[in-house]
């Protein structure tokens, strides 16, 4: 939070949890009185340390600098401010009550503590209490930020989108270098689009991305700016936000999910699996600890048993199926998927030697070429799998993954003939048609990019990302195809 007091990271800090106990228990009799200058200034030299004990979230000695403090000077509201958060931090509701109330009652209009009082109230689900704190920080400083951007936050949390998006805009107005504020407003405006209401994603985008340059370490906002972009089929742009998310944070549990959802949808089934397996090692907690958004596991499962089967690794596939199918109350036509993965493994094992062809020498090609790719020798990689489909021409591991690097080195063309050949040894696989269609939109071929993705709705049934921008491709070209008829019938 930005706040110019002191206290601006002991505010932050204060909206990370609170407990509550009920307000009528909190009554304290107490009455500040006269102390010296020098009293004052002992006083506040023990605020001092107990400003740097809280921020090393030690709040027993914060709790205990406090006390001392405060029998020095009992007039010191901002040793009350800071021992009510850090007894709301411990979990001390009564004495956190007590200790915001004795701030208050010294300066019914500090500001910074009545937000964190209203932080406090929110946090243990007293929100009507915590919107008329927040109201009346208005009402004291009609442009203080902090308190305009929790009542968005408790107007987006009832559904009110248009609200929030109007206490997040006046946030950021107050404050343009406001993250949060930045951020919340972007994902508001996303989700008011994605709701089918009204606006457009563009907006949404520019000021995720202008959070991500207030705040450059924040795995979350990369976060949730790649899953934005992928709703405006900005595929590249939303890998590297992932990617970047991942570096500021390589245990985004989520992040790694996403990434490897974009993966297999880009036909890589590969790096798929790779992005499943970190996501499902992360600890549950560790997305609470961080804020961040939890993974779907069974979702998370399922999509590693596709990707496996994308590549013909039919027994990693078998095993994660199963930990999916566990996970399920209806799970028939799992188990039955699973019967038919253990039968076509049972025909491999049967037909190994008919072909007079050596997966493994295969699959040790394309395995090279995936490290070369990873070590940013596209060329190296290029003859690898090259070389893959020359062992074996139905290799789809070596021409989708040509067809990646092709692709990469901008031969669009070379990429799309590579990719039509993975399609054909692996019609089923829906996303190769969602990767196909991404690249003839990045050709220019908006009309046939359309169709495919009309293709992959064949295959799978749903889009994985917000379809809009799908339909609107697909509008476009009915519009155009539509004018073009209209000018043959009039023949001008």
């Amino acid at each position: 939070m930005k706040s110019p007091r002191l206290l601006t990271v002991l505010a932050a800090t204060c909206s990370i949890g609170f407990f509550f106990l009920n307000r009528g228990s909190a009554e304290a009799q107490w009455n500040p009185g006269s102390v010296s200058p020098g009293q004052k200034a002992k006083a506040m030299a023990i605020y001092n340390q107990a400003v740097q004990a809280f921020a090393n979230g030690d709040y027993p000695t914060t709790i205990n600098l406090c006390k001392a403090g405060e029998n020095i000077d009992n007039a010191n509201k901002e040793l009350f401010n800071i021992e009510a958060m850090a007894y709301a931090q411990s979990g001390d509701n009564y004495n956190a009550m007590v200790k915001f109330r004795q701030a208050l009652s010294l300066d019914y209009n500090y500001i910074t503590c009545r937000n964190n009082y209203g932080v406090f109230l929110n946090k243990i689900g007293k929100q009507k209490d915590a919107k008329k704190a927040f109201e009346e920080c208005t009402r004291i400083d009609p442009r203080y930020p902090d308190a305009h951007y929790h009542l968005g936050q408790i107007y987006e949390k009832d559904g009110d989108l248009d609200k929030a998006i109007e206490e997040y805009q006046t946030a950021t107005n107050c404050n343009p270098n406001y993250a949060d504020a930045q951020r919340d407003l972007g994902l508001c405006i996303y989700q008011r689009v994605i709701n089918g209401l009204n606006g457009e994603l563009e907006p949404a985008i520019e000021k995720l991305k202008l959070a991500a340059q207030l705040a450059p370490e924040s795995a979350l906002v990369h976060y949730h700016l790649g899953r934005v972009l992928c709703s405006t089929s900005k595929l590249d742009e939303a890998e590297a936000e992932f990617r970047t998310a991942l570096m500021k944070d390589p245990q985004m549990a989520s992040a790694h999910y996403e990434l490897g959802k974009l993966r297999y949808f880009r036909g890589d089934p590969y790096r798929a699996v790779d992005e499943t397996i970190l996501a499902e090692r992360v600890p549950p907690g560790y997305a609470d600890s961080k804020n961040y958004p939890k993974i779907d596991l069974p979702k998370t499962l399922e999509l590693q048993a596709r990707s496996y089967e994308a590549f013909d690794d039919f027994e990693h596939a078998d095993t994660s199926w199963r930990k999916f199918a566990n996970m399920q109350q209806n799970n028939a036509s799992v188990i039955n998927h699973i019967g038919d993965i253990e039968k076509t493994m049972r025909q491999m094992a049967k037909h190994k030697n008919k072909t007079g062809i050596n997966p493994a020498e295969v699959q040790a090609m394309v395995d090279k070429g995936i490290n070369q790719v990873d070590n940013g020798d596209l060329e190296g990689a290029k003859q690898s799998f090259s070389r893959a489909v020359e062992l074996d021409p139905h290799s789809f591991g070596g021409l989708q993954n040509l067809g990646e690097v092709l692709e990469a080195q901008n031969d669009l063309s070379g990429a799309m003939q590579k990719y039509q050949a993975a399609a054909q040894v692996k019609p089923k696989y829906d996303g190769l048609y969602y990767n196909q269609a991404y690249v003839l939109e990045k050709m220019g071929l908006t009309a046939d990019a359309g169709l495919m993705y009309q293709k992959f709705h064949e295959v799978s049934g749903k889009y994985p990302y917000d379809s809009k921008h799908i339909v609107s491709l697909q509008q476009d070209d009915a519009r155009q195809r539509a004018r073009e008829e209209m000018v043959r019938n009039r023949g001008f």
